[in-house]
């Protein structure tokens, strides 16, 4: 019992000591937290103070953009054929498997079928009979044919010898009017001596002329009278000519219609003929066209591929009965492949035909390729609303495998000037888009100074860097960097950027990263963004630099840490005070002017390290009114 008694005074002894122990620490380190009072607290009620909250920025300008849409999509086949016999029989030879890469025309099995077989045999017989039968028909043809120029030649020598009849008839007719001329004239010559031996016997009688003068006139009347007689039979002779040769052209062209009528029907024979060419020649080519589709159903029975491709499913085994719907094997091309994605229906509308895609393999993600849009699916899928949409790349050495997925960024837009802002700056607030933009707020006119090697270097007076030792420059002052927040029009997106319609000009500052807890007005620390967040902090209210951190670049925007000589914001307390803020590197600083007798000094009541020399300054870190010092 004396021992427990003895440990709990001894406790309460430690604790009692340990209690008076924090007190006088936190008295000589203002604003600090023991390790239980910080692990109590609440951090997420924490914010960043005033003038710390770090964020990243960008300077936005207008530039070339094109808005791009992302979809996961795979790879296809460029072809995928499921191989199939188009005819009945027993599958045999099939050497083929799984993986294997066959070249285009390889036969891949064959198939038994002995009804085919037959009938292209008799397909073949009937083509060779058809093909005699025309030979006999075409040797009659010949025949006939000569039979048709002999009687041609026939009805020529008829119509000649018609001819000649004809001639020979106006011969004669010619011959008729000539001896009716002489007959008449020795018909009028006959009469004239018919008178003048009247008349003689008239002068004889009464003595006028002598006996032998009328002897010699009566004679020749006479001879008249024969003449005349004589031309008449002349006259029949030739009228019977004429006859004659009348009845001669008759027969002649009796000849010429005859021999006509045969020349007929021997052009009708060789015309049969030639009909009997072209049924047998037709009769031969159905065979032959029978030939030729016993023959292409027959090589049906061969299965071959048609592309190149690689195997990827062998369904049977040689000696199944397989028929047209039984699939035996299937084959892919794999030198090309597709790119397939679907694309929602309010994207489809802003792609394009020969769009730029970028496609990332995920499982190997160095894996890219770049290609152009080459279908859109003019159907879109009443369930999802969706798309397809493909693209085709070349894929030497298969690195691409059906069913592989892909990452598709697509061009959904053509290239134009825009503003436009990463999307983690986008932010909405009472249902309109907006983003947090920086600007530098300072008095007007305000002049500072700053380093051109050094830009983080500034003071309100000239003189010189104390990094570089380099004249300092004047500029107007920008004064503390507040956020703001800024409604906007957006347009387009290209996955990681979108563009900014309105809202924004060219040289804002906006504010894409720790904006989360951002309120009008929070004055704002830009600095570099890492993936784990900001890459500098600033200076939190009553404590120094961070580790490692540099006073130009890390100082809280609006406060002059250069340690140029002439500066009224001093960084670090006076010496002789004999304080530092705990952790606050003090190696780069130097002390305040001293004041000049009657000059009064003004202090931050929460800083006591901020002091200035003149009325109405702000604390730089907690933005409280400095106070003059008693």
């Amino acid at each position: 019992m004396r021992q427990h008694v003895w440990s709990i005074l001894l406790l309460i002894v430690l604790l009692i000591v340990s209690n008076v122990g924090v007190r006088l620490w936190k008295v000589k380190h203002p604003g600090a937290m023991s390790i239980i009072e910080a692990q109590a607290m609440d951090m997420t009620a924490m914010k960043p103070p005033v003038g710390a909250i770090p964020v990243a920025t960008e300077v936005v300008g207008r530039s070339s953009f094109s808005a791009k849409v992302t979809y996961t999509g795979s790879v296809a086949p460029y072809t995928e054929q499921n191989i199939y016999p188009r005819v009945e029989g027993w599958l045999r030879d099939l050497t083929v498997y799984n993986g294997d890469r066959v070249p285009a025309g390889k036969l891949l099995a064959v198939v038994d079928s002995p009804d085919l077989q037959t009938k292209v045999a008799e397909a073949t017989a009937a083509r060779a009979a058809a093909g005699s039968e025309i030979a006999v028909a075409k040797s009659a043809s010949v025949r006939m044919s000569s039979e048709r120029e002999a009687a041609v030649s026939e009805v020529q020598t008829a119509r000649s010898e018609v001819v000649a009849a004809q001639a020979r008839l106006a011969a004669t007719r010619k011959g008729v009017i000539q001896a009716q001329s002489e007959v008449k004239a020795a018909r009028a010559n006959q009469e004239y001596w018919q008178a003048e031996i009247r008349r003689e016997e008239n002068l004889l009688k009464v003595g006028a002329v002598s006996k032998q003068e009328y002897q010699s006139e009566k004679a020749q009347a006479a001879s008249a009278d024969a003449d005349a007689d004589n031309k008449e039979a002349m006259l029949e002779e030739a009228r019977a000519n004429v006859r004659a040769a009348e009845a001669e052209v008759s027969s002649k062209r009796s000849m010429v219609r005859v021999a006509s009528q045969r020349a007929s029907a021997a052009a009708a024979a060789v015309g049969g003929s030639y009909g009997e060419i072209a049924q047998k020649t037709a009769a031969a080519r159905q065979a032959g066209a029978m030939v030729s589709t016993a023959a292409t159903i027959d090589s049906y029975r061969y299965l071959r591929a048609r592309f190149a491709g690689i195997i990827t499913k062998r369904y049977l085994s040689p000696g199944q009965l397989v028929n047209s719907s039984t699939a035996v094997l299937t084959i892919v091309q794999m030198d090309k492949v597709r790119l397939q994605a679907n694309v929602a229906d309010q994207d489809i509308a802003r792609i394009r035909i020969g769009a730029p895609v970028t496609a990332r393999v995920n499982k190997n993600p160095g894996l890219v390729y770049r290609t152009r849009v080459s279908s859109i699916s003019p159907q879109s899928d009443q369930n999802s609303r969706t798309s397809v949409v493909e693209a085709i790349v070349d894929n030497a050495g298969h690195k691409l495998a059906p069913g592989d997925y892909v990452t598709m960024q697509i061009d959904a837009s053509a290239e134009s000037d825009q503003i436009t802002v990463p999307s983690s700056a986008i932010v909405e607030t009472n249902g309109r888009n907006a983003v947090w933009v920086v600007r530098s707020e300072a008095p007007k006119g305000k002049m500072t100074y700053y380093c051109t090697m050094h830009p983080e270097v500034k003071s309100d007076k000239p003189g010189k860097c104390w990094k570089c030792q380099m004249k300092l420059e004047p500029k107007t002052s920008g004064g503390n960097k507040k956020a703001r927040l800024v409604y906007v029009s957006l347009g387009a997106d290209d996955g990681s950027r979108t563009a900014v319609v309105s809202g924004l000009n060219d040289g804002d500052e906006v504010i894409h990263q720790g904006h989360t807890y951002l309120k009008e007005g929070n004055i704002v620390f830009p600095t570099n963004w890492g993936k784990d967040g900001p890459q500098e902090l600033p200076k939190a209210p009553g404590m120094g630099a961070m580790p490692g951190m540099d006073h130009g670049a890390g100082s809280m925007p609006g406060m002059d840490h250069s340690g140029t000589q002439g500066s009224d914001l001093p960084p670090a307390p006076s010496h002789k005070e004999g304080k530092r803020a705990p952790g606050m590197d003090h190696s780069k600083m130097q002390m305040p002017k001293p004041a000049v007798k009657g000059q009064k000094t003004y202090v931050c009541p929460m800083h006591p390290e901020v002091m200035s020399h003149k009325a109405g300054e702000d604390c730089p870190k907690c933005g409280m009114k400095l106070e003059e010092k008693k």
